[in-house]
This record gives structure tokens, sequence and C-alpha cells, in this order.
């Protein structure tokens, strides 16, 4: 039980996140558009929207006024609201051009979920009642490479992704930066388990402080990025914060044979070593100055 509680506060907060990104009025059409060619059931004249979350719901009419788009909603209907093909049509075809993100993102909030097997593993579930819908969505998303497969279950279609990659790359590719970065130290905590369980019966007090001092950096590089501190680093320093959060494990001698063949960025392991420490500092300071806000 504690896990169902877990993944539903996660996809929650994704759509608390996503559903608020959207502001502009080219961005609000593409979101209903996704949360209605995802979520709805249709006829020739009208849509329907069924949304249990009272939060997501009242952002949904609140978009809709926003767009002077006419719709049906009355204190019967606790989480349905109809709107007429004549006020709103959505595309048969998804081509939204520059606001993907945005169409995504109403895909994910009208029908999307995280679900997990075991507490370690997430995947991510996209559904619709219309077996044509889900295959455009499913087209057009492994367009960009995600592998989503199908699967019909209970009179709805899904589509689904197991790869905590590529779900990671479908939470950027909606906008959802604080999901994102959530995920992501949900992994390096579950790759710290994996390691020090490995390494139980080995150098063990060594292999722990290199794990951990890798994780630790990992750690420090993230928080620099969701907190928008890149301007105190330069390019040389934010490239190799990026290649170590790619290569974990890596000493710093491949480090440095990375930096020089790929980004052609020469530097010692000494002028590393220094990086992460100013790394630390930064982070230190920027944390104690939050706790005196």
């Amino acid at each position: 039980m504690k896990n169902k509680n877990i993944k539903s506060t996660f996809a929650w907060e994704i759509k608390k996140e996503i559903i608020n990104n959207a502001s502009s009025k080219p961005e609000i059409f593409a979101f209903l558009s996704g949360l209605i060619f995802a979520n709805a059931s249709e006829n020739e004249t009208r849509y329907e929207l069924k949304i249990k979350n009272q939060y997501i719901l009242e952002k949904i009419i609140l978009k809709l006024s926003k767009m002077k788009i006419p719709f049906e909603k009355n204190e019967k209907w606790k989480t349905k609201i109809i709107i007429n093909k004549k006020d709103f049509l959505v595309k048969d075809e998804i081509d939204y051009k520059d606001y993907l993100t945005f169409f995504f993102a109403g895909v994910f909030c009208g029908s999307g979920n995280i679900s997990s097997k075991v507490s370690t593993s997430y995947h991510l579930e996209i559904s619709s009642r219309y077996k044509e819908k889900i295959d455009k969505i499913m087209e057009k998303l492994n367009l960009y490479e995600f592998h989503f497969q199908q699967f019909y279950r209970n009179e709805k279609y899904y589509i689904y992704v197991k790869k905590q990659d590529k779900l990671l790359d479908f939470l950027s590719a909606i906008g959802a930066k604080k999901s994102w970065f959530k995920l992501q130290n949900w992994r390096i905590e579950k790759d710290k388990e994996n390691i020090l369980n490995r390494i139980n019966n080995i150098d063990i007090s060594n292999l722990q402080k290199i794990a951990k001092s890798s994780l630790k950096h990992i750690e420090n590089i993230n928080y620099v990025f969701e907190n928008n501190l890149e301007s105190e680093f330069k390019e040389n320093e934010l490239v190799f914060f990026r290649v170590k959060t790619e290569n974990k494990w890596a000493s710093f001698v491949e480090l440095s044979n990375i930096l020089l063949t790929e980004n052609n960025i020469f530097i010692t392991k000494s002028g590393l070593n220094h990086w992460l420490r100013k790394l630390e500092k930064v982070v230190e300071k920027h944390k104690n100055s939050k706790h005196f806000e």
C-alpha cells in the first residue's frame, strides 16, 4: 500500500507542475488539445471530459475561461465537463510545431500515470478509449525514440515505457523539470544502495568512500542546475559537470581523457579535484544562505 501512495503522489506532482507551465494562449491551446485528445469521450458534436482530481479540474476550467471557450458544467457533474466541437475542435493529426511540449503535457495530465510493479522500478503509462488516438500518440512519441509499446486492458488502450532513461526523457519533454530532478535523485539513491550492497565482501572502507564521494558530486551537480547556479561556473566547468553525470563511476584519468578527446578540454586530475571542491563550496554557500531567508 505504501508503494501505491508514493507513485500516486509522484504522478500528481507531475500533473500539478505541468498544468501550471502553460500560460500563454498558444501554450494553453496546445495543452487543452492534448488533454482532450487523450482523455475525452466524443461523438459528432461534442467532447466529454472526466477529470477526477478537483485541482486539475479547476485549472482546466480556468484555462477554458481564459481562452473564452464555452463549456457545460453543473453541480451534478462533479468530474465532468462538456465542450461542443463547434466551439473547440481538436485536430485529428498531432501537428503543433513549437508547442508539442504543451500538447503532450496535456496528454499526460488527461490520461497519464506513473506506475510501479516493485518499489524500485517505475514505468509510465498513457491511455485512451480510442485505438486510433493511442496509435497516433505512440507514433508521434516514437519518432523521438521513446520506444513506447502498447497493450489493451479493461476497454482501454495503453502505451507504456519502462526504461528509466526514457521516462526521464519524457518528463523533460513535457517540461516537468522539478519532477525530472526528483526522479533523478531517487535513481542516485538507488544506485548508492546497489553499490554499497555489492562491496560488502571487498575493500568496504575504501570503496564506500569512493562511491559516496562520487554520488555526493552528482547530487551537488544536480543541485546547481536545479537552483539555477550555472552563472557561478565557467563553461568548461559546466561541460565537466555534464560529463561527470554521464560517467558516474569514471576515474579522474578517464574523465580527463573524455574531456580532451570529446570536448577539446585539457585538465589534470588535480584540476578536476579543484573544480569539484569549488562545486561543493558553491552548493554549501547557497544552502547556508537559504537557511537565513
